[in-house]
């Protein structure tokens, strides 16, 4: 029995002695540093477990996508027996985003191992996306700058946008490429002409799909666009309380430029009234320089208030934002009888009574042009007329000169008119205030007029109506008429279906009211 269990014994001891002399190869491996990679980082793959054997009868690696046949054999990296005796292989990642891996083969191109890793958007980290203000007014000067992304990625056509930021990613519009920027990385912009939240995006890369673009988003900065709001004395009422339709007016200050090219506007609502039913008065743009509105109070008693919004264009839940401020004001009481001229009245013709009235509403006329109106205007009346119209077009008192050049008038307005170059004298110091004013000369005034009001406007026009006449008119006065014509200013007299301008004939009181009117309705809203 001893003996029998001595011989399993040796049996098993031979057996083990064969087993352990067998040489034991380890099994080939790949090691990566890091397994998620932005797009074209450096990456260090390191091999191990090959045999001398193998390496001689040329391994190798090769760089696949996640998901390639084993066949795939493309994209190579380098044979292992080129590589360093740390047996590392230097590779850099792809620049297109997704999974991948690092392949070992043998020399007969059989897979022996692989190694996966990610490439993915690099993401900013705090303070690489700065904006220069995370409040703005609306069009108003502003900045971000960019910093962290390198170099490749600049030259992928990084770029950003800026959008709301309810926004969905893939729909942001490009601003610009980072590349096209200065040194500094710093886009300067003009803030939204739209109230709300925005934020500005920046992409890694310039070309991929809508369904990555959360993946190369490299990050956001958010800003707020926000209305100006009123401080005391910057929307002043001019009285209070007030009969209805009683003359009124208020003034607004210190809203941006920005806000008033983006329509800021005055609207009148009862108190209470919600503010996306306040009907629009007049855009801030359109009134003279000193923002003054003159406007007639509701015929309806109660409390009311003026509104000042930012902007032009709002959604009803923009409202809010868009307040600049109210004045209150408070109607009472009856409404004072009309004391519109009637047609009829000083011969005032049925077409030009609204007319007058409204000029006169406008503060546009004098006393002495509300009388005899079928009487022929004189140089003296037209030149106070032309005078009002420019103080009314500029919100200025028209400049006195130093000195009367004429001997037979002392008049102010007719002073103040020659300084402004709109009229000039007849000869010999003399201004002759009682002569009729010709239809020609009309124009040539009232175009003066508008060239001190707008120095800068182009007054090259041609005739709008063909005139039988259009031959005796003056040179001198042909600029002006055309450019009266083309306006709607100046339509001339049809006899017979022929049209005359009749440039020597005289103007009557009403009918040179009807022009100031024009003039001003036309021109001062530009």
């Amino acid at each position: 029995m001893k003996k029998r269990i001595l011989s399993i014994v040796l049996s098993l001891c031979i057996i083990m002695t064969l087993f352990m002399s067998v040489p034991v190869f380890a099994a080939a491996g790949i090691s990566l540093n890091k397994t998620q990679f932005t797009g074209g980082e450096p990456g260090e793959a390191t091999v191990s477990g090959l045999s001398d054997e193998e390496i001689e009868h040329g391994a190798y690696l090769l760089l696949a996508p996640q998901g390639a046949r084993d066949s795939y054999d493309e994209w190579f990296l380098e044979h292992v027996g080129n590589l360093p005796a740390s047996n590392i292989c230097e590779f850099n990642a792809p620049t297109e985003l997704g999974n991948y891996e690092i392949w070992l083969k043998d020399g007969d191109g059989n897979l022996m191992t692989r190694a996966p890793f990610s490439v993915v958007a690099p993401k900013a980290k705090p303070g690489d996306i700065t904006v220069s203000k995370s409040e703005a007014k609306i069009s108003e000067p502003m900045s971000v700058t960019v910093k962290g992304l390198t170099d490749e990625m600049i030259e992928n056509d990084a770029w950003l946008g800026i959008e709301k930021a309810n926004t969905k990613i893939q729909n942001t519009e490009h601003r610009t490429y980072i590349n096209d920027l200065p040194a500094d990385n710093i886009y300067k912009f003009n803030a939204p002409t739209r109230f709300g939240q925005y934020e500005i995006r920046v992409f890694s890369d310039g070309v991929y799909t809508q369904d990555d673009a959360e993946a190369y988003l490299f990050g956001t900065v958010s800003f707020n666009v926000v209305s100006s709001k009123a401080q005391p004395g910057d929307i002043v009422i001019s009285k209070s309380p007030v009969l209805p339709e009683e003359k009124m007016s208020v003034t607004v200050k210190d809203l941006t430029p920005g806000e008033i090219e983006n329509d800021a506007w005055i609207g009148i609502a009862k108190v209470g009234e919600r503010l996306n039913n306040t009907p629009l008065y007049a855009y801030i743009r359109n009134l003279p320089v000193n923002n003054t509105l003159e406007f007639n109070a509701p015929i309806e008693s109660g409390t009311y208030e003026v509104r000042v919004f930012c902007s032009g264009v709002m959604e009803e839940e923009e409202y809010e934002y868009g307040m600049f401020g109210t004045a209150q004001f408070i109607v009472s009481g009856e409404a004072a009888p009309s004391d519109d001229i009637a047609a009829g009245e000083e011969g005032l013709s049925p077409w030009a009574a609204p007319v007058v009235n409204e000029a006169r509403d406008e503060n546009l006329v004098t006393d002495k042009v509300l009388v005899d109106f079928p009487s022929p205007i004189t140089r003296e009346e037209f030149c106070e007329l032309a005078v009002l119209l420019y103080e009314k077009m500029t919100g200025t008192a028209a400049p006195a000169p130093a000195a009367n050049p004429f001997s037979d008038t002392t008049n102010p307005q007719i002073l103040k008119a020659a300084n402004l170059g709109i009229v000039g004298g007849v000869g010999g110091g003399k201004f002759a205030p009682n002569n009729n004013v010709t239809r020609q000369e009309i124009a040539v005034m009232l175009l003066r007029t508008l060239k001190n009001v707008m120095p800068n406007i182009s007054t090259a026009a041609q005739f709008k109506t063909q005139f039988q006449d259009a031959g005796s008119i003056d040179s001198w006065a042909l600029e002006a008429v055309k450019f009266m014509n083309a306006n709607d200013i100046i339509a001339g007299s049809t006899v017979n279906g022929v049209s005359y301008m009749l440039p020597k004939g005289n103007t009557t009181k009403e009918q040179a009211i009807a022009l100031v009117l024009r003039m001003y309705n036309k021109f001062n809203t530009l």
